[in-house]
């Protein structure tokens, strides 16, 4: 199910964009580690879970291994270079699972329209029952706010046409059940939250607001801009900047 919706494929693209653009990733992971040690350092000591840990690009495993007992790292697949570099340490577990519980409703959604060549509306797709992330010392959601609505939506997208209104619904109802699951003050998250597209010289062609949810306007966010795609190969001719927040919830 994962791979026809292209969760692993898009995991796979990350890796290859970061060795394409590893000078111009570091401020950005660099900042998004010190949000984090930031935030760990004042909580309880017993357990960490981190949400989208994928390829730990931007995780400081091995100081939450130091500081917390049992270290969780929660995601749709767990690539190699990921597994390498925990089996070290002997306090980290991988936990396979749909941090999103939308993947599979999604699915089933699409599967029915197949069948019957009619839906009910988009509002009718609701998780199963949500990941549980009550009980932890400290929670870590790691820049995937964003990203676990674009996914279902393109898979969406190529059965049938979405309304902008059907879209923004959606995506927003996703956004706040992730945000609704981090335990109050033992959270911290880290996303990425407006797309900046250029030109090759620096002219700003347009923005794009991509979280739907207040936290956006946090008064305590540290923020940044992300230079994710210099090569221009994410939109021909355009390079794409992303605007980052990292809050403690």
């Amino acid at each position: 199910m994962f791979r026809r919706m292209g969760y692993f494929g898009d995991q796979s693209g990350i890796i290859r964009r970061y060795r394409r653009e590893r000078g111009h990733w570091d401020a950005h992971l660099q900042n998004t580690r010190q949000i984090v040690l930031q935030a760990m350092r004042r909580k309880g000591r017993k357990s960490a879970a981190v949400l989208g840990s994928g390829w730990l690009l931007d995780v400081p495993l091995e100081e939450m291994s130091r500081h917390f007992e049992k270290v969780y790292l929660y995601d749709v697949r767990h690539p190699a270079a990921a597994k390498k570099q925990v089996r070290p340490l002997g306090n980290v577990e991988l936990c396979t699972c749909d941090i999103s519980c939308f993947a599979r409703p999604v699915y089933q959604y699409v599967k029915q329209y197949r069948h019957k060549r009619t839906r009910p509306p988009i509002s009718a797709i609701q998780p199963q029952t949500a990941f549980d992330a009550t009980g932890f010392d400290f929670v870590f959601s790691c820049n995937i706010l964003n990203q676990l609505d674009i996914l279902l939506i393109d898979y969406l997208s190529r059965f049938f046409d979405l309304s902008h209104e059907e879209t923004l619904v959606f995506r927003s109802n996703v956004q706040q059940r992730h945000i609704d699951l981090l335990p109050r003050n033992h959270s911290c998250m880290v996303a990425d939250y407006e797309e900046i597209t250029c030109t090759p010289e620096g002219r700003e062609i347009s923005r794009r607001t991509s979280v739907h949810h207040p936290v956006i306007q946090h008064p305590d966010a540290r923020r940044w801009t992300w230079e994710f795609d210099t090569k221009m190969t994410y939109y021909d001719d355009r390079k794409t900047y992303l605007k980052v927040l990292g809050v403690e919830i």
